[in-house]
């Protein structure tokens, strides 16, 4: 895509990117999402870094699922996997050793940080070392702070994707229905940045 991915676009336009544009984004992530779960498949690396955007139309940015590689077949309603992806974007139950069975849901607590990312233009838990992450993850204690400013819709979805119980965070269907809603009410109130 034209200006890479969303990481190095927020990095770059964090500030020139409104509320509007910042809920198309999440919206075209949340189709993508919802298009590959309904085909089967989990990614298991979702992360900004790993959404490709084109920010070139100045009423319609387009964002696009990249990098598939760690992405599995479901076998059922469950897959079998090892631990992949980047830390900070990794649901509890890859990290914390008590099944070896996960869901879909994995990716939803991940789109969870991508809204916070999408939300401040910030890399979750920059000032963190490794072990830090890692045990907050694992204990349920860390989720990337919430801004005073944050809308209160985005920030209930938000806390909704990153919730600790997998069967807790909404579906990919649910998660665009939401953000097409609240793209659709034009909301005054700004939600960040």
């Amino acid at each position: 895509m034209v200006n890479g991915s969303l990481r190095t676009a927020l990095w770059k336009n964090s500030k020139s990117l409104g509320r509007h544009k910042r809920l198309i984004i999440a919206m075209d992530a949340a189709f993508g999402m919802e298009y590959l779960h309904h085909k089967n498949i989990v990614h298991f690396d979702l992360k900004s870094d790993n959404l490709h955007v084109n920010l070139t139309d100045p009423r319609r940015p387009i964002c696009k699922v990249g990098d598939l590689g760690l992405s599995k077949v479901k076998c059922q309603t469950l897959i079998s996997c090892g631990v992949s992806g980047m830390l900070p974007w990794m649901a509890p139950e890859l990290l914390n050793g008590t099944t070896s069975l996960v869901s879909e849901k994995v990716d939803v607590y991940s789109f969870g940080i991508v809204l916070w990312e999408i939300l401040t233009g910030e890399e979750p838990y920059a000032g963190l070392h490794y072990g830090a992450i890692l045990g907050g993850i694992v204990m349920n204690t860390l989720r990337p702070p919430v801004p005073d400013s944050c809308d209160p819709e985005w920030r209930s979805l938000m806390e909704q994707c990153w919730a600790t119980e997998p069967l807790q965070r909404p579906s990919f269907t649910q998660i665009a229905a939401r953000l097409r809603s609240m793209a659709a009410a034009k909301k005054a109130q700004p939600y960040g940045n």
